[in-house]
C-alpha cells in the first residue's frame, strides 16, 4: 500500500489549498512544480513516511536544497502527521505531536481527568491556558 501511495502521490495531490504555516511556500514551490500540492490533506503520515515520500520525489526530479526538503518534511509532518487522540495521549505526546507547551499539554490532561473526555474541537476551547491559535492549524489531526 505504501508503495502505491509513493507511486501515485503526484497524481493524487490535486485540488486543495495547503494550510498557512512555515514551509507552505517552499512546499508549493517545489512540490507544485510537478503537481498541485494540496491533496496531502488526505494523508496522516509519520515523519519517517514523509521523509521517504520526499526522498522518492527527489529521485523523480524534485529540485530543492537539503534545507528546502527538510522544511517540506517538517511542514508535512506538522500539518499532515499522525492523528492525535486528545482523550488518550499523554501530556508528552500532546506536547510533541501538537507542538504545544508542556504546560498546555498538562492542562489538556488535567481538564479531561477532571471534566471527562473531549467530544469536539470546541471542548478544547474550555481548557484554561490552552492557546487555540496553536490548535486550529492542526485540528484535522485531532481525534476524540
Amino acid at each position: 500500500m505504501k508503495s502505491l501511495l509513493i507511486l501515485f502521490l503526484p497524481c493524487l495531490l490535486l485540488g486543495q489549498d495547503l494550510p498557512e504555516g512555515k514551509g507552505k511556500d517552499v512546499t508549493e514551490k517545489i512540490c507544485g512544480s510537478c503537481h498541485d500540492a494540496g491533496v496531502v490533506s488526505k494523508y496522516r503520515n509519520s515523519k519517517d513516511d514523509w521523509e521517504s515520500i520526499v526522498e522518492d520525489m527527489k529521485g523523480r526530479g524534485a529540485d530543492g536544497s537539503e534545507d528546502e526538503l527538510r522544511a517540506i518534511i517538517t511542514y508535512l509532518t506538522h500539518y499532515f502527521g499522525p492523528q492525535v487522540n486528545v482523550n488518550r495521549a499523554s501530556a508528552k505526546d500532546l506536547e510533541t505531536q501538537l507542538e504545544i507547551t508542556s504546560k498546555e499539554a498538562e492542562a489538556i490532561v488535567k481538564y479531561r481527568q477532571d471534566q471527562g473526555a473531549f467530544k469536539t474541537i470546541d471542548d478544547l476551547k474550555k481548557v484554561s491556558g490552552l492557546d487555540m491559535t496553536k490548535i486550529q492549524p492542526v485540528r484535522q489531526r485531532i481525534i476524540f
